[in-house]
């Protein structure tokens, strides 16, 4: 045996005395450090007592005991120890190991639900009259699979069926009014009353930034477009000291204003009517059917054609007829989805405009991938189009509960330079919706800008918002 112990046999040596209360010798014997228990026991024979030495067990070389098996009582309690310390030790091993099983399935399937809620919404989005077993063969779900996720996303996002129409169609264009109070503001009980009244008014939202309230207008593409947009500047806030500023708007974008039901009184104004003159309908009039078929589904887009044809007084099929006749000539882009709850803290409009159209250009294609991004079971920017006057750029995004709008108006900025940014909070909704929904992007201008205009492949344009999204 060495005359001396290494460190950690030592220093284990020392603590077994400590614990064991005996005094405990080591010895290196057959190749190990073996333990050894040196007491007495009194001998009634020879009256006196003798020296007694029990093997404990061996010692590693990091000093761990490993414990000899014996007969006597004492041993046996501390090898029963030792076993079950052993027995617990597996079992939690097998716990932890049974529960990092359970986490990467759960895992999974939090990321299978997600896909699939992302493919059920994204399909509605794009074709909101589409069937449960068209979405089965979409998420690869049973139909009661689907019909389980889509009621659930019903519920947590109170969804509504609406129809996208290009007013185009039927001459009208868009127009955003930017208001500034210049002393005292309306209440927004006058504000609503005000222009509830005016049919040409889609939406309305206070804001606070540079401008106090911003107001969505669809107007005749025609010398009665200036006739309206007085009217506005006339008929609203008539007691308050107001400056205006007005620009048309295009929504070239997957954004859109859902039209409020008081449109559809000046629409009434393209419903045909048959003459000599005019047998048939010109390329902006529809039939009293068409009509009455947009009204009632712009309310709800996912009513079934039977019901309809009885709310609108028609025989059995000729809703369907109209609605696919409204389709096939472009009137109505889709029936999709509006999110009513995003549960975001609030939205900020961004007023981009060209400071430098020369230093912008070369960063359009990253505010185009900007705008196509996703990070949620919606759009990140729920709105876009582009202004006149001044020439820029618009967006509505959502600023979530854990998001600072001052950190996202200066990421924006640092990606896009030769542009003017305006911040405006929107802090009430006065009149009619902005959409949310999740668009399919690859059906977006700004994709098909990417493809033609700047050579991207959708492979690319892929690999970079997937590289974003994990930012």
């Amino acid at each position: 045996m060495p005359k001396r112990l290494p460190d950690d046999i030592d220093r284990a040596v020392r603590t077994i005395r400590k614990e064991y209360g005996h005094y405990v010798q080591a010895k290196f014997m057959h190749g190990k450090y073996r333990l050894f228990e040196a007491t007495s026991i009194y001998d009634p024979e020879k009256k006196k007592p003798k020296k007694v030495t029990r093997y404990l067990g061996w010692l590693t070389e990091s000093g761990q005991l490993i414990p000899a098996r014996h007969n006597d009582l004492k041993t046996k309690i501390f090898n029963k120890l030792e076993e079950d310390t052993e027995k617990k030790i597996k079992e939690l091993e097998e716990s932890l190991k049974e529960a990092e099983k359970k986490s990467y399935e759960e895992g999974i399937r939090k990321k299978n639900t997600e896909k699939h809620e992302r493919d059920i919404l994204r399909a509605l989005s794009m074709n909101a009259r589409i069937t449960v077993p068209e979405l089965a063969k979409i998420t690869g779900l049973g139909n009661t699979a689907v019909n389980y996720h889509l009621r659930n996303l019903e519920r947590r996002y109170d969804i509504k069926y609406l129809l996208e129409i290009d007013i185009e169609k039927f001459g009208y264009i868009n127009y955003i009014a930017f208001v500034k109070f210049k002393d005292k503001r309306p209440t927004y009980e006058e504000m609503k009353s005000q222009l509830e009244a005016i049919p040409y008014v889609q939406v309305a939202m206070t804001t606070k930034g540079i401008y106090d309230m911003v107001i969505f207008l669809v107007v005749e593409a025609n010398s009665d477009a200036r006739s309206s947009l007085y009217d506005l500047i006339s008929f609203a806030f008539p007691s308050y000291n107001v400056d205006w500023t007005m620009t048309p708007a295009y929504f070239g974008g997957f954004g859109f204003i859902p039209l409020r039901d008081q449109f559809f009184e000046i629409l009434k104004e393209k419903v045909w009517t048959r003459t000599k003159e005019k047998p048939r309908p010109v390329h902006d009039e529809i039939t009293e059917i068409e009509y009455k078929v947009l009204r009632a589904m712009n309310d709800n887009a996912a009513a079934d054609f039977t019901s309809i044809d009885k709310e609108i007084g028609a025989d059995t099929g000729r809703s369907n007829y109209a609605f696919h006749q409204l389709i096939k000539r472009g009137i109505i882009k889709r029936a999709t989805i509006n999110m009513q709850n995003i549960n975001s803290k609030f939205d900020v409009m961004f007023l981009l405009s060209h400071e430098n159209y020369n230093e912008w250009a070369p960063y359009r294609e990253k505010l185009l991938i900007e705008i196509i991004e996703e990070k949620s079971h919606h759009d990140t920017y729920s709105f876009t189009c582009d202004t006149m006057s001044p020439r820029g750029v618009l967006l509505i995004t959502h600023i979530k509960k854990n998001e600072n709008p001052e950190e996202k108006v200066e990421k924006l900025s640092n990606k896009i330079k030769g542009m003017c940014f305006n911040t405006l909070i929107i802090t009430n909704q006065v009149l009619g919706l902005t959409n949310n929904r999740l668009y399919d992007k690859t059906q977006s201008r700004q994709y098909e800008v990417l493809i033609s205009g700047y050579n991207y492949t959708p492979e690319k344009i892929h690999s970079i918002l997937e590289h974003e999204n994990r930012d």
